[in-house]
């Protein structure tokens, strides 16, 4: 097959990219919606009557979407795992939170978000775990998470791991590259980072600095070209879709002020005494030796204070461990299957549960 690397895909190229069965969508896939208030979170899962073993939950990094994680999810089925991918509002195929300008990835706070992905988690992936077999019982599941979808993850765990009847909801985390620390922040001092930040912030809707919509060789601009991924075809899933007609709507582009102060805001509350202490369940942090995304030592320390926690550090990786080359991204896909299994699979009954 022909390697698609630099230069502008047509759609014969992206056709063929994307024709590849790992990065189609499993067998019986469909999305579905949640809405908040005019706003819309989607999420995708087979909706076949396979019995399963457990549900992965697949959530993104900042700007992802479902699409390219189609591969993961087909090695979840692989395993008999029901694999289900949740769109982070303001991105992917979820509603934007600035209509008007739906490149901004912007926000009206994490914990807005939070809630948002609890309610979804609560109402599709619950009624998806319910075992087939047997429907008064509930199979294991496991959250899956990159980057921000990792920090998303440490504080659903936090403060949702808990339906709205009571159970406990997620029995292993599995986090790549967690966004607990920016680096593009952790530049300057402790002090000086609250007062940039806020002021950034009275522009709320304008781009972070060096920011801007998404374009043709966004990724290759300067600062950014390599650090993403160096395997050749799952770096040129994002662009292939952004550039297909058929899929404008998945098109993000860099997050606004709002969003960086949210963020950072966010990442405090991790730090407080006490929170990531309360996570009971067994949770794994993967983390990209070469990452010049997020700050892998506030990852680390993340590690230490968590009751069941678990760090690999994966050399010369860059960020998007799930996109990368093989021979970073296949131990850290085979690691998750071996933790789960050991942690939860291999347990009592695989771990199910009476509803």
């Amino acid at each position: 097959m022909t390697m698609l690397l630099r230069g502008r895909l047509n759609i014969m190229d992206s056709q063929t990219l994307l024709s590849q069965p790992r990065f189609q969508p499993p067998k019986d896939w469909d999305w579905g919606f949640r809405s908040f208030d005019g706003m819309k979170i989607r999420y995708g899962l087979p909706r076949s009557r396979k019995s399963y073993n457990g549900v992965v939950t697949i959530i993104g990094g900042l700007g992802d979407f479902g699409e390219q994680y189609f591969e993961l999810a087909n090695e979840c089925e692989a395993k008999n795992l029901k694999p289900i991918i949740i769109d982070m509002p303001g991105q992917g195929g979820s509603s934007r939170y600035l209509p008007e300008t739906t490149m901004r990835r912007h926000s009206l706070g994490f914990d807005v978000a939070l809630s948002q992905l609890h309610t979804v988690i609560d109402e599709i992936v619950l009624s998806a775990a319910i075992d087939i077999e047997d429907n008064h019982k509930r199979l294991p599941i496991f959250l899956m998470a990159h980057s921000m979808g990792g920090h998303m993850a440490l504080r659903t765990l936090a403060e949702y791991n808990q339906s709205s009847r009571g159970e406990k909801i997620f029995s292993a985390a599995f986090l790549s590259a967690p966004m607990l620390g920016i680096k593009a922040v952790s530049q300057f001092p402790e002090w000086l980072r609250s007062v940039i930040l806020r002021l950034l912030a009275l522009r709320p809707t304008a781009y972070v600095p060096g920011g801007g919509d998404w374009f043709d060789g966004y990724r290759e601009r300067i600062g950014f070209k390599g650090i993403f991924s160096s395997d050749p075809e799952r770096y040129e899933i994002q662009r292939t879709y952004f550039t297909h007609p058929d899929y404008k709507f998945l098109v993000t582009g860099s997050p606004t002020n709002k969003w960086l102060l949210d963020a950072y805001l966010s990442c405090k509350k991790i730090e407080k005494s006490g929170y990531l202490e309360k996570i009971n369940i067994p949770v794994f942090i993967g983390i990209a030796g070469d990452d010049r995304l997020v700050d892998n030592s506030y990852s680390y320390a993340a590690a230490k204070r968590l009751p069941n926690g678990k760090i690999i550090d994966i050399p010369n990786s860059q960020h998007e461990i799930l996109m990368e080359a093989d021979q970073y991204r296949t131990p850290f896909v085979q690691e998750f299957f071996t933790f789960i299994k050991d942690n939860v699979l291999n347990k009592h009954n695989q771990s199910k549960t009476y509803i």
